[in-house]
């Protein structure tokens, strides 16, 4: 089989490329050959099909000034891509690809690629990472106000232009809501895309309120690969927070929790705009027991989650299916978790993990007293959890999964024709 796989970026820039290259792999493993499409970039992996990729558009690039050009520039590209589709169309005719398995194509590639896809008789799905299709900002959170916000669910999203949403600024906002007023308008993703893949179902329940067609949305968690991730099985006497330092991750929660008499060392690994504020927190309250190790990859990270007692996931937005907790179930450790988003679907409270109502500090603070009082009794849940990884989270049960949603489609896509 032949799959076609477009991501806007062909490095791992977040959790959607990991994804994206953990499932190619997966795909080359069983024998098919997979076809990227994605946008030109110094980081991009090698491949030879990067002659069809679409010009580079880097909207956060350079000083003002400069991002105001490159967003004028790119503005056509946002909405639709004549380029996107000419080149998608070329690559089409020359590779003839089975079927299409989209990830994040809005503003750098655009829905411009899905009429060509129609055209050609190939059948599309689109494992769903953000919000996008039903919040122009992606999060369905208010980053300048740091508050859960549903307000364009119902597809009004001159609401988000009205709260300058995007980066505190009226025009970037109104760009973002005047794009996903077109493409709602023209409901290019309804009637281009045959399935909406969605690890959490949580947000399999936002779109259908968004107006996605829910006989077209289908569950289907994330997978990575288990034997990278080799567990000693013992329960360490750290606590580990790991990820992105900003706002909605509920690091402030956390570290209040801590202040209330927990007496074990908190990790937290990781970068982003919130960290000074994070550090001159703790150095305020005394917080000698906080240690910000920076950012953490590959081996480094899976030998300091092998040393913690447990991991804790604060957010206090409505997280997808964080892969942090797929990390930290594949090596052994319990997850004391935020009840938000999709979160709850992936603990099993007081098997593998616990969870506590997000924002609530002190209800936190009870939680881990209750696991540092666990001592050993850790080992078993981390134990339980690695057992849920490999249950729910495999390779072979995924691509047993995937495959036979491919097979769905190509044979409804027959016919068609």
């Amino acid at each position: 089989m032949k799959i076609l796989m477009s991501d806007k970026f062909y490095f791992v820039r977040g959790g959607a490329e990991r994804y994206f290259f953990d499932l190619k792999a997966v795909l080359e493993a069983n024998g098919h050959t997979v076809i990227p499409f994605s946008m030109k970039h110094p980081d991009n992996f090698r491949t030879p099909y990067d002659r069809y990729f679409v010009d580079r558009i880097e909207f956060n690039a350079g000083n003002p000034l400069r991002k105001a050009r490159v967003g004028l520039q790119s503005l056509g590209r946002i909405f639709w891509s004549a380029q996107a589709a000419d080149r998608l169309a070329s690559l089409i005719r020359d590779t003839r690809p089975d079927i299409a398995h989209l990830h994040m194509i809005d503003h750098q590639i655009s829905p411009s690629i899905l009429p060509v896809l129609r055209r050609a008789g190939i059948p599309v799905v689109q494992t769903v990472h953000t919000y996008k299709l039903v919040c122009p900002t992606y999060r369905l959170y208010h980053m300048g106000r740091n508050r859960v916000c549903e307000k364009c669910l119902g597809g009004f999203y001159c609401r988000a232009v009205a709260e300058r949403c995007h980066k505190d600024s009226f025009w970037a906002t109104l760009l973002l809501a005047l794009e996903t007023t077109f493409h709602k308008a023209g409901r290019f993703y309804e009637r281009g895309i045959d399935r909406f893949l969605v690890p959490s179902r949580f947000m399999g329940d936002k779109l259908a309120e968004g107006g996605i067609p829910r006989d077209r949305i289908r569950h289907m968690p994330y997978t990575i690969n288990l034997s990278e991730y080799r567990p000693t099985f013992r329960a360490g006497r750290y606590a580990l927070v790991m990820g992105r330092l900003s706002a909605e991750k509920g690091l402030l929660t956390l570290l209040r929790a801590v202040a209330d008499g927990f007496e074990w060392p908190l990790v937290i690994a990781g970068e982003g705009p919130q960290r000074d504020e994070l550090e001159a927190f703790a150095a305020k309250r005394g917080l000698k027991q906080v240690r910000f190790a920076g950012r953490l990859d590959g081996e480094k990270l899976r030998k300091t989650i092998d040393g913690a007692g447990f991991v804790v996931v604060p957010s206090e937005w409505h997280e997808n299916s964080p892969l942090v907790i797929y990390e930290s179930f594949a090596m052994a450790k319990p997850v004391i978790g935020a009840a938000m988003g999709g979160i709850p679907e992936l603990i099993s409270d007081g098997v593998d993990g616990a969870l506590y109502p997000a924002g609530d500090a002190e209800a936190l603070g009870r939680r881990l007293s209750e696991f540092v009082r666990r001592g050993g009794g850790l080992s078993a849940m981390g134990r339980a959890g690695r057992r849920k990884a490999e249950r729910l989270f495999s390779p072979e049960r995924h691509y047993h999964e995937l495959s036979g949603v491919y097979r769905e489609l190509i044979d409804l896509a027959k016919t068609r024709r």
